[in-house]
């Protein structure tokens, strides 16, 4: 069978079954990270230890630890393990979640917890997205996929934001609530590896259909040989590095120190600067969820129509809009929570324009495979994202925690100059050479 006829398979099996159950990963992810992370790590560390610098810390550990992406994925394209890596990755935000409910305010134990959750957010974002962006689908057909599989994280960030808002209200300890968040991952978990299965056959067919065609030409000659293990190349680091990926990859990262910088702060900013309370942040963070839902139907529909950059490029300029308007109304006297509160909102809305654009992008770019290309994306964002926390905690024990969105204002405002200059071009480039056929999909705004 010929690599053509593969895909052609792939759309016509795959063709009116946009969602698929193995997604409740991502599900679990929208809970974990933009849910029970956000909402419950910053107040109870910063609660314990009476140090937002501290609540930083913890933070960065985490996207600290998610560097190991590159890891993970590679692993997981080398030895064919995309769906173990997945689950394992659902069930280790289970543990985390569960380490932190048994710390009982034991600071010593936030360092090894915050570095499970962190190794566990890494192998669920750094395969998961390979299941649509590796299965070699049309561009029509990987828009309409992957904005099902990201319309999950949202649904998770709901789900998660009103167990946590209950939790709150009822009264509940810290520890119960990490309780609830940890049970939450297991049962996640455990739908995610029985409905997996088939969607990594399908991947798998499409990824390694070199190597088997290969290996049947093989069993033809010698009988009844087994076949061997698919081979993942080795990826020089200036491939990764000194290339058009390099400077997607810096992008990456830049967006990421302000969108994590200020998530990762997020239930401490808002009480402080705005006056709105834990309970009401917790509201806030289900209704940017349930507006996401909304808005990753829009960006699908945008990414399928204009291409994955330009609707990559709203998402990271809507960040800056987001973080400098929430900086701007912290300056304010008595700021105005309802502003301050848009604000938030439109940093929050851009999520789904950058993260459903996010991967397909880096795959375009890349010449390598998908799940090391995505395993690199999730290192950028991780190191975007643990600059921001570290430093924002810094910044709001020293200066007061809208010094935090002033510092996502500042990495937004460089991750535009970055893709305006350096990844426009180089886009326009590829379209212009017929780099790929995506390539001459995606229009690129042309700088003069």
């Amino acid at each position: 069978m010929s690599e053509s006829s593969t895909v052609v398979e792939s759309d016509t099996v795959d063709e009116g079954r946009p969602f698929e159950w193995w997604m409740t990963s991502n599900f679990a992810m929208g809970a974990a990270f933009s849910a029970f992370m956000a909402l419950l790590i910053p107040p109870y560390v910063t609660e314990v230890t009476s140090d937002a610098a501290a609540a930083g810390a913890v933070m960065a550990v985490i996207s600290l630890a998610a560097v190991l992406g590159p890891v993970l994925g590679t692993f997981a394209d080398r030895h064919g393990a995309h769906r173990l890596v997945m689950t394992l990755g659902v069930f280790g935000m289970s543990v985390g979640f569960a380490a932190f409910a048994l710390a009982s305010e034991d600071a010593k134990f936030f360092a090894i917890d915050s570095l499970i959750l962190g190794v566990s957010v890494a192998a669920v974002a750094a395969v998961g997205p390979v299941f649509v962006v590796g299965a070699g689908l049309s561009q029509r057909l990987e828009a309409k996929r992957m904005t099902w599989y990201s319309l999950a994280m949202p649904s998770g960030q709901v789900a998660g934001g009103a167990l946590v808002g209950a939790a709150a209200a009822a009264g509940w300890s810290y520890s119960g609530r990490f309780w609830i968040a940890s049970v939450f991952c297991l049962v996640t978990g455990a739908v995610t590896w029985l409905t997996s299965k088939e969607a990594e056959q399908r991947l798998h067919a499409v990824m390694y259909a070199g190597q088997q065609r290969g290996q049947d030409g093989l069993d033809e000659a010698d009988g009844d040989s087994e076949p061997e293990a698919p081979e993942t190349p080795k990826v020089p680091l200036k491939a990764v590095m000194f290339s058009s990926f390099g400077l997607f990859l810096l992008v990456t990262m830049l967006t990421s120190v302000a969108n994590n910088g200020i998530n990762s702060q997020i239930s401490n900013i808002m009480p402080n600067v705005y006056g709105v309370s834990e309970a009401e942040t917790s509201t806030l963070i289900s209704v940017a969820g349930v507006l996401n839902i909304v808005l990753f139907v829009v960006a699908g529909k945008m990414m399928a129509s204009r291409g994955k950059i330009p609707t990559y490029s709203l998402g990271v300029i809507m960040r800056l809009v987001g973080a400098l308007g929430m900086a701007l109304v912290g300056l304010m006297t008595n700021a105005p929570a309802l502003l301050g509160i848009a604000f938030m909102q439109i940093l929050y809305q851009a999520n789904p324009f950058a993260r459903l654009a996010q991967p397909g992008t880096a795959v375009r770019f890349a010449t390598f495979p998908a799940g090391i290309a995505n395993g690199w994306l999730i290192a950028g964002s991780a190191l975007g994202g643990f600059i921001g926390s570290l430093l924002g905690g810094v910044l709001a024990d020293k200066y007061g925690f809208n010094a935090v969105s002033w510092m996502g204002a500042a990495g937004a405002a460089l991750s535009v100059v970055v893709l305006i200059f350096g990844v426009w071009p180089r886009a326009s480039e590829g379209a212009d050479s017929g780099e790929s056929s995506d390539a001459g999909a995606d229009p690129v705004p042309q700088v003069s």
